[in-house]
């Protein structure tokens, strides 16, 4: 795993892909956008429609429509108030893409922060091997040295203590890169293959 930005694009494609709220998003979208499509139909029909309420053979109906108090005004009362909901349906569908945007970019920094994190506790974990390796080197020729009569118990035991310190630094190291490989893993919810890490 390296902060390389082809890295990085794939673990946040993969988180991104994978994200449950994005999904849920997309859904409501094509809902409205179902929605939308719906309404424009109905729109066009009663568009069409409402200059066939000016034809009837019943007077008091085509003196209601001349007038304003007939089926032509229920008709544009109709298409008025299609229009104010489709309005309604496109500025919450341009809140949901804003969602969505906002989303995808969360998740990219929370997988580029995270991938930051990891390198640096795989410095840290390289950093530990080492001193842990010349802490070994050191441990053996103060013991060869020790079993010779020189030095000192209380010398030897701090050398001991120093040694676990440096283990449990290790281990510590280790526990951290694994977190944040669990981490990851639950972002992308996937397994990280070797080629990725």
């Amino acid at each position: 795993m390296s902060s390389s930005s082809e890295c990085v694009e794939l673990l946040a494609a993969k988180a991104i892909a994978n994200s449950p709220e994005l999904v849920t998003l997309d859904e409501q979208i094509a809902l409205i956008d179902e929605r939308l499509v719906v309404a424009e139909k109905r729109i066009d029909h009663t568009s069409k429609k409402r200059w066939t309420n000016y034809i009837s053979s019943d007077p008091l109906r085509i003196a209601a429509n001349i007038l304003g108090g007939g089926d032509v005004q229920r008709d544009n009362i109709a298409i008025a108030d299609l229009e104010v909901k489709s309005g309604e349906l496109e500025a919450y569908r341009a809140n949901l893409h804003r969602r969505k945007a906002e989303v995808k970019s969360q998740l990219r920094e929370e997988v580029l922060g995270l991938v930051l994190e990891y390198e640096a506790a795989e410095r840290e974990y390289v950093l530990a091997q080492s001193k842990l390796a010349t802490y070994s080197q050191q441990r053996q020729l103060i013991e060869i040295d020790y079993q010779f009569g020189n030095g000192s118990t209380t010398q030897m035991l701090s050398m001991w203590q120093q040694g676990e310190s440096l283990e449990a630094l290790v281990i510590q190291v280790e526990s951290k890169k694994k977190e944040i490989t669990r981490k990851l893993q639950q972002i992308i919810s996937f397994t990280l293959t070797n080629s990725h890490k």
